[in-house]
């Protein structure tokens, strides 16, 4: 009697059998978020870190904020103080980080350890492939920005009467989505060319100062004020402050949908290239 054969795996991921169903997008992305979720190394020692990081940052600059006081008619974009102000650019800061560096680096120990290569040979849309890998920086960054803002609001003095909470949540979710195709960008960098930790850290540090992080975006030299407008991260940041201090951030939001209706299929689009020159080179796999 002759055994039945079976396709190898190399055929899988070549050509799908007559009848074999297609793997839905949106389950390809919820089982990549739930594998990052199930491994309890993501939130011990790295959870706790980053969180002890971010406060100690947020206490430092609540001292320097009691010895420096900003010159007189300073915009400081609805905030009440300069700690209120830097505050809020800190908890942006560190979701940028989350949805640049990390996604970054969780795309390099993908091609380290092989799975990036197995996972673009599968038969799915390379959107839901992109979209499963951030899955976990997105969720990391929005807890991380929720905690950060709970220790500000009843610890270290955050004014947060007249804050809208709604406009808040929208703002951080629109904010962190719209960042999250700069961060798929760079992952296409390092999927394509690789060294993509380190270009993930000089476009938070270029991000992080043109944005009104530490400072007033009207302090910027010659036209960078206005030529920075159109950075989701600066837009992101003037509406949580003015969310915070109950002002208007309906058009914040706006623009932060717009963005990331825009820069989420282009960058899909520019990682699904770097797949096809990774592999094209034999590089998908790196040691």
């Amino acid at each position: 009697m002759t055994t039945p054969t079976t396709p190898t795996a190399s055929a899988a991921t070549t050509s799908r059998p007559v009848g074999r169903p297609a793997a839905s997008p949106v389950a390809m992305i919820l089982a990549l978020v739930r594998r990052d979720l199930g491994d309890p190394r993501q939130f011990r020692l790295p959870l706790l870190l980053d969180l002890t990081f971010g406060v100690v940052n947020l206490v430092v600059f609540l001292f320097i904020s009691r010895v420096l006081t900003p010159s007189s008619g300073t915009d400081l974009a609805h905030s009440p103080s300069y700690f209120d102000f830097v505050a809020v650019g800190i908890t942006f800061l560190l979701v940028l980080q989350a949805a640049t560096t990390q996604l970054t680096g969780r795309v390099i120990r993908e091609q380290r350890s092989g799975t990036l290569e197995l996972l673009a040979a599968q038969p799915v849309p390379v959107t839901a492939l992109t979209i499963g890998t951030a899955g976990y920086p997105f969720l990391f960054a929005l807890l991380r920005s929720c905690v950060y803002l709970t220790i500000l609001g009843t610890v270290l003095g955050l004014h947060t009467g007249r804050a809208d909470w709604w406009g808040v949540a929208v703002l951080l979710i629109a904010g962190t989505a719209s960042v999250l195709g700069i961060g798929i960008t760079l992952a296409a960098f390092t999927v394509a060319v690789g060294h993509g930790d380190a270009a993930a850290r000089l476009a938070v540090v270029g991000l992080t100062f043109v944005s009104g992080t530490y400072f007033p975006v009207s302090e910027l030299p010659g036209p960078l004020p206005e030529l920075t407008a159109v950075l989701p991260s600066r837009i992101a940041l003037d509406g949580l402050r003015a969310a915070l201090a109950g002002g208007d951030w309906a058009w914040s939001a706006g623009a932060l949908l717009g963005a990331t209706a825009l820069l989420l299929p282009l960058s899909s689009w520019a990682f699904a290239g770097a797949l096809r020159v990774a592999a094209g080179r034999g590089a998908l796999k790196r040691d």
